[in-house]
């Protein structure tokens, strides 16, 4: 992937989907996910200081889906969506 994309949830947090170093993997303990190559969605806090792996996207295509949610949500907040099992 070329450039890194984002969501800025609010002033200081933002939603990335991005590599992560093989640091960023071991600190994380995030042996779980298969590999540290590939894309993350990452949360990163400017005012905590943290930058949180929260999952790791199948293939661009679905972190970009994943972004494109998110963004979707936080422009229209009082949308309700409804998981059914």
């Amino acid at each position: 992937m070329d450039e890194d994309l984002s969501v800025a949830i609010d002033n200081h947090r933002t939603l990335w989907l991005t590599e992560i170093s093989r640091v960023t993997y071991e600190d994380q303990a995030l042996d779980q996910l298969g590999g540290d190559g590939g894309l993350f969605v990452v949360l990163e806090d400017c005012a905590e200081g943290t930058f949180e792996v929260l999952a790791k996207a199948a293939s661009t295509w679905a972190g970009q889906s994943l972004l494109n949610l998110f963004a979707s949500r936080l422009r229209n907040p009082n949308h309700l969506v409804v998981v059914s099992q």
